[in-house]
């Protein structure tokens, strides 16, 4: 009897030491060099349009994906509400984001808090490319170019008496603000234009609904022609043209849907379009190896294109303004 038992307590003591070894292993190897854990980046934008930054997070997680990372993508409720985005931050690197991409509600603000905060990991802005900050990575296309270009296009399309409206919203963000230079810059030296209005917001429209600050913009100024910078500027006014039944002749920057529909045969007669898939995939690249990333990358442009209803069927265009369509 007493063998009986010394063998059960033998076998018990043999099956606690190899649960013991089991759980010892399986430690020392998750914490192994060879075995990293995946890395956790945090996409942080504006607003609480997800399917605004689409195209982005497609190229971003792409990226993420060969790199076994998750890439997580948060918005905000407000367009414009800079501690809103802050706290966002704040919030993501304490729950030990690895990385942080950024498209900033206004761009020197929140590069001015990323610099306070003296943050430990990457931290790469999608869309802004101010050189007044240089403690910062960046990646945007050229968006003075983009804004001189669409001026251009805008030259040789219309004649030297139109009158144009030039919607000046969003300007705390450095595309927006570039953009509208090289338009200016481009319609003031490359051909003449008759006269150029501002259309930007009055002491008593900062609070209201952008749509509406369009409308009251368009039934009190009379023009042939208006201009518009990205997404939020370009959709509030084709939604106002709709909603007043009027129409014109809109040049754009914005790679919205909306946008690109009424290229085909609505409003829009000319649209710059950046490569936002480029640019996510580029900022993911940045943020999950930014050193390597630098000396592969180094003067990588993001691509842009000048689309008309002409030659938007174009393969280039087509895989550009269409890059999800097998």
């Amino acid at each position: 009897m007493r063998n009986i038992f010394k063998n059960k307590n033998l076998i018990i003591l043999i099956a606690v030491l190899f649960v013991f070894l089991g759980i010892t292993l399986s430690s020392i190897y998750s914490n192994s060099p060879g075995k990293e854990s995946r890395k956790k980046v945090s996409f942080i934008v504006y607003g609480d349009d997800s399917e605004r930054w689409e195209n982005m997070r497609q190229g971003a997680g792409l990226v993420c994906e060969e790199n076994d990372a998750d890439l997580a993508l948060i918005t905000t409720l407000s367009e414009n509400d800079v501690k809103e985005q802050e706290e966002i931050i704040s919030r993501e690197i304490s729950n030990g984001a690895d990385a942080l991409i950024i498209a900033a509600c206004s761009s020197k603000e929140i590069k001015d808090y990323i610099n306070e905060l003296r943050v430990r990991i990457p931290v790469i802005f999608i869309g802004s490319n101010s050189e007044e900050n240089n403690k910062t990575e960046f990646v945007s296309p050229n968006d003075y170019q983009i804004g001189y270009d669409l001026g251009k296009q805008f030259v040789k399309n219309e004649s030297d008496i139109v009158t144009v409206a030039i919607i000046s919203e969003n300007t705390e963000r450095d595309t927006v603000t570039l953009r509208e230079k090289g338009f200016r810059d481009a319609i003031a030296t490359e051909g003449k234009v008759g006269r150029v209005l501002t259309w930007s917001r009055n002491d008593n429209e900062k609070t209201v609904n952008r749509r509406v600050f369009v409308q009251r913009a368009l039934v009190s100024e009379a023009c042939d022609a208006i201009v518009t910078f990205d997404n939020l500027a370009t959709d509030a006014l084709l939604d106002a043209l709709v909603n007043l039944n009027q129409h014109s002749k809109v040049y754009s920057v914005s790679t919205s849907n909306k946008a690109v529909y009424n290229l085909y045969d609505k409003e829009i007669r000319a649209l710059a379009y950046p490569d936002e898939y480029s640019m996510g995939y580029l900022a993911a690249v940045y943020a999950l190896d930014k050193k390597n990333a630098g000396k592969k990358y180094t003067g990588e442009e993001i691509d842009y294109k000048i689309v008309r209803k002409e030659n938007m069927y174009d393969e280039d265009n087509q895989t550009l303004l269409f890059p999800f369509v097998n």
